[in-house]
């Protein structure tokens, strides 16, 4: 339970990082003493962002320029490819040019979902450095006031889809869903949640789950509304495993191809083409691909929070049956959407790349982080037996370990992939679902490093790119300030802990090296120079072998 500003009580369940976070501030705290990241004075705190309007201000409902429009709008499709469909890119735009033909006879309903929109681009936005939307970006934001929450009043105030709320109609889902993701983007992770339950009901309400709804519909019709079920089901699940708390889409009531297509690759490339060529794919299909693998990894994060987390047990052999599944999202994944690809991607392709494979990885760590806490646990009281009697109990957890370590293998290329993004530059400030898989991953990084289970060789890079690319988020982001603390006063602790070890001359466990596994090659121990700098490190940019079993390496 954790308090918000208000000073209500919030629920935090299981599968949440915040929970996975007190159990290690307990443990770093048993082995070394209280330190600033176990004595954390907001640890029992949760943020939740507020309105910086005051309740009395007015709305002028304006539009900005038809230019600065399109640049937000293009913002949002480019930020929440991979993650969301709520429209076609090429209706919405007609749409829009139509809004502007003729602004008197557009429908306030089209107004609030453009102004949505528009608050959610603003939000996300990443222009290139230098380039004239930078500059319009840039203009938008240096305002006195906050424009994406203009933006976000302004559709409220053309039309709320929570008045009249039991009418609600295809639209008002759509608003829904935006909302909570703007929300979602705005730290108010709570508010987030109760959207999208109301936006979930709505959908139930006009048949969204059911495939035999669909022949009354065009075909256009009927992609909007898949597109619309499956998007609420990504985030869902992400909120979801996110807060800890239950699920609002149980699939044993969707129908049909309803979440998934019967063949989502073989229609858009008969004969090959986009797989001889990954960079060739339209925006639209990489969209559906990139939709696609989201479900399917939403749907194994289902079954892991309703199998694992609701039940708070997990054994071995389930824990290989569901790995089972996760081994054939690779396989069935479009070549376009391989994160070797981000390299040379588009922004809006290199976006929808590190969306779908984080969603993957963070079912892999989600999977498997009980076996690494319930080892960590007790490696750590051995250390402090050890400290006591000067005797180390061996280890003997030989069916747990290949979880355990593949936790800190997943952890380790979702680092690596956003970092290729920021790299990249198309990496957003405020993207919520990266902020909190890098924090998630980082977490179990630091943690393997603390208590020095697995030999990590790409650890102390991962650490220092995964901080810095939390300080590029927290520049624009209350939640990714917060998380940099915590990161921040961690690492201080790791770095306290190595020193204190060599102090001791206590001796460092022999355990396989995660970097020969994941890079396919040995790698020469690096000689540790400082807590957290070493004078060699691996090649990041490797295929991890256990991450993508099917894959050959390259040289």
């Amino acid at each position: 339970m954790l308090q918000d500003p208000t000073g209500r009580l919030l629920y935090v369940g299981d599968s949440a990082t915040l929970s996975f976070l007190q159990l290690l501030r307990m443990m770093v705290e048993n082995v070394a003493g209280p330190s600033t990241f176990t004595n954390d004075p907001r640890r029992h705190k949760i943020i939740e962002g507020q309105f910086s309007l005051p309740s009395s201000a007015r709305y002028t409902h304006l539009l900005p320029d038809k230019r600065t429009a399109i640049i937000l709008v293009d913002a949002f499709f480019i930020n929440t490819h991979g993650f969301l469909q709520v429209f076609e890119r090429q209706i919405f735009l007609a749409e829009l040019e139509r809004c502007y033909s003729d602004p008197l006879s557009t429908e306030p309903s089209w107004l609030c979902l453009l102004n949505l929109v528009f608050a959610i681009g603003l939000m996300l936005a990443t222009p290139r450095v230098g380039s004239n939307e930078a500059v319009t970006v840039g203009k938008l934001r240096s305002e006195h006031l906050d424009r994406a929450e203009v933006f976000y009043l302004n559709a409220k105030s053309l039309n709320d889809p929570m008045t009249g709320f039991e009418d609600a109609d295809f639209w008002s889902v759509q608003a829904l869903l935006l909302m909570s993701v703007y929300m979602l983007a705005k730290s108010k992770r709570n508010t987030s949640f109760a959207l999208l339950g109301m936006a979930v009901r709505s959908a139930y309400a006009l048949g969204l789950h059911r495939e035999e709804t669909m022949v009354i519909f065009s075909p256009d019709e009927q992609a909007a509304r898949r597109n619309l079920w499956r998007s609420l089901f990504v985030l869902d699940r992400f909120l979801s495993c996110s807060l800890g708390r239950p699920t609002a889409i149980s699939e044993d009531d969707c129908s049909g191809n309803s979440l998934r297509p019967p063949n989502p690759h073989g229609d858009t490339d008969a004969f090959g083409y986009n797989a001889a060529f990954p960079s060739t794919s339209t925006f639209s299909q990489t969209g559906a691909f990139a939709l696609e693998a989201a479900v399917r990894s939403c749907s194994v994060i289902g079954t892991i929070l309703k199998r694992v987390y609701q039940q708070r047990k997990i054994s071995t052999r389930l824990a290989q049956e569901i790995a089972d599944i996760c081994k054939l999202w690779p396989k069935a994944l479009a070549p376009s959407l391989h994160w070797r690809q981000a390299a040379t991607a588009t922004p809006s392709q290199g976006v929808a790349i590190l969306h779908v494979n984080l969603f993957y990885c963070h079912s892999i760590v989600l999977l498997t982080r009980p076996f690494f806490l319930f080892i960590l646990n007790a490696e750590t009281q051995k250390q402090v037996t050890q400290n006591t009697t000067g005797i180390r109990p061996s280890r003997t957890y030989s069916r747990m370990e290949k979880f355990s370590e593949a936790c800190v293998i997943a952890s380790t290329h979702t680092i690596v992939l956003v970092q290729n993004a920021f790299e990249a530059g198309y990496l957003p400030r405020r993207n919520p679902t990266v902020i909190y898989f890098l924090f998630a991953a980082t977490l179990v990084i630091l943690a393997n490093e603390f208590a020095s289970l697995y030999t990590n060789l790409a650890a102390d890079q991962c650490i220092l790119n995964a901080v810095e690319v939390m300080a590029y988020c927290a520049e624009s982001d209350q939640q990714a300030s917060r998380l940099l603390y915590i990161l921040s006063t961690f690492r201080d602790a790791v770095s306290a802990q190595r020193a204190r070890k060599k102090r001791n001359h206590t001796a460092m466990m022999a355990m396989g090296s995660i970097s020969a596994q994941m890079y396919g090659t040995a790698q020469q121990q690096p000689h540790i120079t400082s807590p957290l700098h070493t004078t060699h490190q691996p090649p990041l940019y490797q295929t991890p072998v256990h991450v993508y079993p099917d894959l050959h390496r390259s040289p």
